[in-house]
Parts: C-alpha cells; structure tokens; sequence
C-alpha cells in the first residue's frame, strides 16, 4: 500500500480545501485505510504561535563553570556575567625561612572550552574582587543569577586585556602587593588563618571576578572546577642562593559558587512583571519576533492553536509525518560574535509555563535534537529540523490542547553556563518564518 502512495505526486491542497467534508466509510483516525480511496497530502498552514517566556531568577549554585563579562546584544540589550567563589588553604605551607622576600601575589584562571559570545576582538578590562561578606545562600539553600555578595571597595587587582579563547591557556592579572604581603606573613607565621579552612573563610570569604561597567565587548567562559583558579604567592628564598618559591590557594567548586547573569533590557521592548516571577511576551509584542537566551532565563515557546481544527474534517485518516523546521531570523547572527546553538531539543509545556518532559524521537529511547543547517553562500536558507510526528500525533488525539506545545532548548545545561540565543521571525515575515509541516492521508473525492 505505500509503495503505491509513493508513486503518486504530492497534491499542495489549500487550508480550506482540507476542512471540507465529504462522505465516506468510518475510519478511526490513525488507521491505515484501502489504497483505492485514499491519498498523500501536504500543508504547511498550520500556524506556528510564537512567544517569549522570562524567568525572574533561578539557580546557579554548584557552578562548575563561570561567566565572566559584558556585551551588547542587538535584540537582548546588554548581558552581564560575573562569578562568585570561595578559596582554600595550601594542601600544605612548607617552612619559610626568615630571611625569604615577598615577590607579588597573582590571580591565575583559566577560558573554559574556547568559550565566548560577543566581539573578542576588542579589550576588556577584569577585576579581582575580596568579598566582604561570606557566601550565604539567598533562600531555599541556592544561588540565583541575581544573587548578589558585597565585596571591598578597592579591586585586589585588575587588568585591561584581549582573552584570545582560543590560544589562551591562561589569564593572569597581578593583585595588591598589600594583601599578597599579608598573605606571605601569615604563611611564615604558619597562621591559622592560612592552614586552617574554616579560619581562612573567616579570613578571606571569597573572590568574585567581574568587568568593567562600561565594556560592552564579550562575555566569556571561565573554568570554575576545583583548583582551576589560583591565588598565587611568590617569594623567593635568598640563602644558600636566590631562587623562586610559590604557594598557591586554590578554588572550591561547591555550594557557594555561583554565576551572576543580569540583562539590561531597556529599549528592546522585553519587559518582565509576570505572575509567580514567570512572563510570557506574544511575538506581535516585540517586532514580530521571539527569542532564546537560558543563560538569561530567555525561553523560547511554540504552540499551535489551529492544529485541532484539522480532526474536525472526516476526510483525514492519518497523519504520515509531521516536521519542524526552525528558521533563525535572516542576518540575526553570525559565526563569530552571535553563534549559533550548537544543537537545540524540545520541553513540553502548556498554558502554565511550566517545563516538562522532553520530547523524544521515533524511538522512544533518545530525546530529540537538531544541528543547524547553515546556507554559507546566500545565508537565507538557514535552520533547525525536528521530526514530531509522534508529539502532534498526540495533541490531535488529546482533547483541551490547544495551549499546549513546547519550549525550545539550548543544548547545554546551566551547569554549562552560556550566554548563546537565537531569534525567530513569526508567520508574519513568510518564508523566513518557522514551519510545521504536516503529510497526511485523507479521502479522495
């Protein structure tokens, strides 16, 4: 039977064409009916509703992996990132003899994975902040992005320069010679401000690491593993003969490291007052477009209100196939400053705003994801795919889900902080538009 469905040409049948009635035998939806009076249909008339969703705040605590920086988004305003960590003690603090010297105390940390988003081209000026209180968690035992932590009122340190991410194994900025002088006593001394860890945190409660207020360059990626971050003291023993000494304190990776992630969205027509710290933006709100940001709390959500309409015709047997096609907005990014996600999946939600379960592909046993197909001679041809047939399969047969659709999603947890978005035109802007295409089997005339 579908060896004769493929021989046939696909008819193109207008919207309405598909909800007129006609007589036939009762056939279930979802059946496979007789060839001799059936046929492949296709439509692409389904509308795809398209909305912003903003979250006012959520976690992240546990960080693993920081932001750090500034930049200027063309649809999103200005995003800024800063990180929040505390330091431990030397694994051990070797004698120092009385006649050792001083040297400098720096701050070493690591790009994490190449990561940036924004113009890398340009300077950018880092600062090493003492925090002046210690890390508590804002409530319910998390660190949110707008989670906030005082620190003193001069830097430690800080440095105006060009973090090439992808040559750049390392940063290092030079901090105060006051405070590196203090640290070098305590650790002749064999203090317990500096042996001891819950002295230390008492002590020294934790650095942040943000950018200057007017840099608008780039946001970066930051290792922010145990260890990954040093606070380095150097001396120098001068006895029997000069020679270079360091100890290092290091970085936790626990509770009380968390990435602080702002947007600044004045002038860009988003703006946030929902219910229960959750707003949902109709595209027709903001120049007929809708965007993507996690990293921002910025989600993307698609629903189709006019799917439904198509069971009440007694024509359609079956659906055969239905696809997504993802089109990011024409000249709304680039393969250097605004990237791309690398791959995006699907969350089911509804009229609530709530995420739920992923959707997840013909198989049943992998959760569904798509690469972006770029067009690198005409850059119009650009976007994601998704095969959804079992997903609208569902919605057709489940009654009361005209609300219902999904959230699409970066690939990349937020334990893997990004800054990544994307843009999407409505059906207003046509063929640059997103597309629910739907192949169906209905009843011949």
């Amino acid at each position: 039977m579908l060896l004769m469905f493929l021989k046939k040409m696909l008819y193109i049948f207008p919207a309405g064409l598909l909800l007129l009635s006609c007589t036939r035998q009762d056939v279930q939806f979802g059946d496979n009916p007789e060839n001799s009076y059936t046929n492949i249909v296709f439509t692409d008339t389904v509308s795809v509703a398209l909305s912003t969703v903003i979250l006012d705040s959520f976690a992240t605590s546990n960080a693993s992996s920081f932001l750090v920086g500034r930049y200027s988004d063309p649809y999103l305003g200005v995003i800024s990132a800063k990180s929040f960590c505390q330091m431990t003690v030397p694994l051990s603090v070797p004698a120092i003899p009385s006649s050792a010297l001083f040297d400098s105390l720096t701050f070493i940390f690591k790009p994490s994975d190449y990561y940036y988003y924004g113009d890398t081209m340009r300077q950018q000026t880092f600062y090493i902040n003492e925090l002046s209180q210690t890390i508590t968690h804002t409530y319910s035992s998390s660190l949110y992005n707008t989670s906030d932590i005082p620190v003193k009122a001069i830097p430690l340190g800080s440095q105006t320069l060009h973090i090439r991410p992808v040559l750049d194994d390392s940063v290092s900025i030079r901090l105060s010679d006051v405070k590196g002088q203090e640290l070098f006593t305590k650790l002749r001394n064999l203090s317990t401000d500096v042996t001891t860890q819950e002295e230390f945190l008492n002590y020294f409660k934790g650095i942040s690491i943000s950018t200057g207020l007017n840099d608008t360059t780039a946001v970066y990626g930051v290792n922010g593993a145990a260890g990954a971050m040093i606070m380095r003291v150097h001396y120098h023993t001068t006895i029997p003969f000069p020679e270079k000494q360091y100890i290092d304190f290091t970085s936790l990776s626990n509770e009380y490291s968390f990435n602080q992630v702002k947007a600044d969205r004045a002038g860009t027509g988003i703006v946030q007052g929902g219910n229960n710290g959750i707003t949902e933006i109709i595209a027709s709100q903001t120049n007929q477009r809708s965007f993507l940001q996690p990293g921002t709390g910025v989600y993307l959500k698609m629903i189709f209100p006019s799917l439904r309409s198509l069971v009440t015709t007694d024509k359609i047997v079956k659906l055969v196939k239905a696809e997504l096609v993802v089109r990011p907005a024409y000249l709304s990014f680039d393969k250097n400053k605004y990237k791309l996600p690398s791959s995006l999946y699907l969350v089911q939600t509804d009229a609530s705003n709530t995420a739920g379960a992923s959707v997840y592909d013909s198989t049943g046993s992998a959760v569904l994801n798509a690469s972006p197909v770029t067009d690198d001679l005409y850059g119009e041809n650009n976007y994601y795919r998704f095969n959804i047939t079992t997903y609208i399969n569902q919605l057709l047969t489940t009654s009361g889900s005209e609300d219902n659709g999904f959230f699409l999603m970066h690939d990349s947890p937020v334990s893997s902080m990004n800054v990544n978005r994307l843009v999407l035109n409505n059906s207003l802007h046509g063929s640059q538009s997103s597309k629910l295409l739907l192949y169906m089997i209905v009843i011949n005339k």
